[in-house]
């Protein structure tokens, strides 16, 4: 899980093995709540594993 500057969560499935680098991610859905925005996503690396 990361957060933009405008205080947007990311969340990444299986992301944890990823931690502390760099990845692309596939935007999977948005979800807008009262709280602010959250955007789900999955790395590309697994994406080309398929």
């Amino acid at each position: 899980m990361a957060y933009l500057e405008d205080g947007t969560m990311i969340v990444v499935d299986g992301g944890r093995r990823f931690l502390g680098e760099r990845i692309d991610v596939l935007v999977t859905s948005v979800l807008q709540t009262a709280a602010g925005r959250m955007i789900f996503a999955k790395p590309k690396l697994l994406e080309k594993a398929q």
